[in-house]
């Protein structure tokens, strides 16, 4: 039923809870889990002073520690998973790419991440791949 589950992670401890969800389902279904940071290449307000290539050093030197504590979080629990980082707009990647580039069935995603300022100016992430997602969402809550 759920072969292949898309868990995306921003290092906030609600997309972590969502890893957990996803560890708990893949137990009982036998299923393949793909943990994956997605370095939004449109926003960079949320860094400061860092610019130019440094930007993206930094994001995928952040994205690594999420990706190694993930692996270790689900380690713990009897899984091992398979990581990914991505560039892109998230909501986008999370929604439509991913699934379709991943062959994923089920997405399981957390209901709030790190960047309040954000969902604000442009709106959630999450509310987004529920309503566009290619595959069914499990929204996991604070």
């Amino acid at each position: 039923m759920f072969e292949k589950i898309l868990v995306p992670l921003d290092g906030s401890e609600n997309a972590f809870r969502a890893l957990d969800a996803a560890v708990d389902i893949a137990k009982h279904y036998d299923s393949q889990i793909t943990a994956v940071v997605i370095a939004n290449d449109q926003s960079y307000s949320q860094y400061g002073a860092i610019f130019g290539g440094d930007i993206m050093a930094h994001m995928k030197e952040q994205a690594e520690k999420t990706l190694q504590k993930a692996l270790e979080r689900a380690k713990q629990d009897g899984m091992d998973i398979e990581t990914q980082f991505e560039v892109g707009i998230p909501k986008q990647a999370i929604a439509e790419s991913l699934p379709d580039l991943l062959d994923t069935t089920l997405t399981v995603i957390g209901k709030s991440g790190v960047n309040g300022l954000n969902r604000a100016i442009m709106g959630s992430t999450t509310a987004y791949v529920v309503r566009r997602s290619l595959t069914p969402v499990l929204v996991v809550g604070d």
